[in-house]
């Protein structure tokens, strides 16, 4: 079962309730499906992404209506919905949403809130989630070359990581258990002072495809 989730808004139980209003929020919306038609991003039936989004690529930060509401990816320029999903977003919360295919092969909706603090002095953080459906077993991801060096492991389908304190310009490779198949992620992907979100999905059942998100 697919281990994402946006956090949900709790309020503490009072005697007289009061209305609670929200601000907005703001959610990057990507697009995981590989041969997917480019995606329109909604908030109810309101249009909120401003340009389509492709396999393999993601939007600028939206600003949405933060509170719980029901969110779609819908084939661009048309009523088809690709998938739909209810999300509870926090007034100023900061979040990643992916369009990705479950376990039956169907669309689904879900995500995760953005931590944008700032990195170690000389270091960048980055968080790995795996959506390769197809994979046949779990990732880990290390540094090249390097023994001992594991940065995740164990990191299965539908799963994202904590953020990892990582040294810039240092290649990382990812592996499926027991493959004999690395990819390699150069290390000047990531650079000191930033947040980085590492998507993976499947190449074959035993290599992956990785997809840098700079968030700040």
């Amino acid at each position: 079962m697919i281990c994402l989730g946006l956090i949900l808004i709790s309020s503490c139980k009072k005697d007289e309730p009061e209305d609670i209003v929200y601000g907005n929020a703001k959610i990057r919306v990507v697009n995981t499906v590989p041969n997917s038609a480019a995606q329109d991003f909604y908030q109810g039936e309101a249009k909120i992404s401003t340009s389509s989004v492709t396999y393999g690529n993601s939007s600028d930060y939206l600003t949405v209506k933060a509170g719980k509401s029901t969110v779609s990816f819908r084939n661009s320029g048309t009523t088809t919905v690709s998938a739909v999903g209810t999300i509870g977003a926090n007034t100023d919360g900061v979040y990643t949403l992916f369009y990705y295919t479950n376990g039956n092969g169907g669309g689904e909706v879900d995500g995760f809130a953005d931590d944008n603090t700032a990195p170690a002095t000389g270091k960048a953080r980055v968080r790995f989630i795996s959506l390769g459906l197809a994979f046949n077993n779990t990732l880990s991801v290390s540094y090249t070359g390097l023994a001992g060096t594991s940065i995740v492991s164990g990191l299965a389908y539908g799963n994202v990581s904590a953020y990892n304190s990582i040294d810039p310009n240092v290649d990382l490779s990812v592996v499926v258990l027991g493959s004999a198949s690395t990819t390699v992620i150069p290390g000047n992907n990531f650079v000191a002072g930033k947040n980085y979100t590492v998507w993976f999905d499947a190449a074959s059942s035993t290599s992956a495809n990785y997809h840098v998100i700079l968030q700040n």
